[in-house]
């Protein structure tokens, strides 16, 4: 029997992109949102599930993109969320950024699952966007026992551990410990949360922060983006 040939396949199910920007331009992100978006103080809270209340600090606030700063970052991520589109999911669209607002953190805040919508219903491709800016130091501190070298966490969950605290959950499916004994595939994963990693994702993907009580701010900006593109708009090329 030397004929018998065997391929083994794995479907995926979740397309997203992981960027790391350099210390020098998450400075300059930082410090216009420290000079422009903390000062203008314009509140996007009413728009957004963020339970972000705990200090009087805690905030939620509309990203200007049109002014010089603002229209270079608003390029920047615009071109990353397009490359996802082109390279990730062979689709001939571009990504347009149309809303970004930061959220500022501090001990017992926390964000609701939830997902995101599309610019105004005008098309049904979308994509969002999490960077983040500031994490307070002892999160900072779980990188030394729950990554391993390969970048991949190491949780315990049991214990009352608390090493999620502060971290980003992305949810795609329902799959229980049991399922997965099964040989059913995992549908969640929490992400480590790194100064200079920005998530981009599509805006159907559900998502959620749990809360952390450790002092510092953990600062965050978050952006959507409506795709379009040619007369066959989001058919595979």
């Amino acid at each position: 029997m030397t004929d018998i040939k065997i391929q083994i396949e794995s479907k995926s199910v979740l397309t997203m992109a992981t960027i790391y920007f350099p210390k020098e331009f998450v400075k300059e992100i930082n410090d216009y949102i420290d000079k422009t978006t903390i000062p203008k103080n314009k509140d996007y809270a009413h728009l957004l599930v963020g339970q972000i209340r705990q200090d009087k600090r805690s905030a939620q606030l509309d990203f200007p993109m049109d002014t010089e700063f603002g229209k270079k970052f608003k390029n920047v991520i615009e071109n990353c969320a397009t490359k996802l589109l082109t390279d990730g999911f062979k689709r001939k669209l571009t990504a347009k950024a149309y809303e970004c607002w930061t959220v500022h953190s501090f001990s017992g805040d926390y964000n609701l699952l939830h997902d995101h919508g599309v610019e105004n219903n005008s098309t049904p491709i979308g994509m969002s966007s999490i960077l983040y800016l500031k994490v307070p130091e002892a999160i900072k501190e779980k990188s030394k026992t729950l990554v391993d070298k390969d970048g991949f966490l190491k949780l315990d969950h049991n214990n009352a551990s608390g090493d999620v605290d502060g971290f980003t959950q992305l949810i795609w499916g329902v799959t229980s410990r049991k399922e997965m004994l099964d040989l059913k595939h995992p549908t969640a994963e929490y992400i480590f949360p790194e100064e200079g990693k920005m998530l981009i994702f599509p805006h159907w993907l559900f998502h959620l922060v749990t809360p952390f009580f450790e002092e510092g701010e953990r600062r965050t900006l978050s952006a959507n983006f409506s795709c379009r593109g040619l007369p066959n708009e989001g058919q595979i090329s």
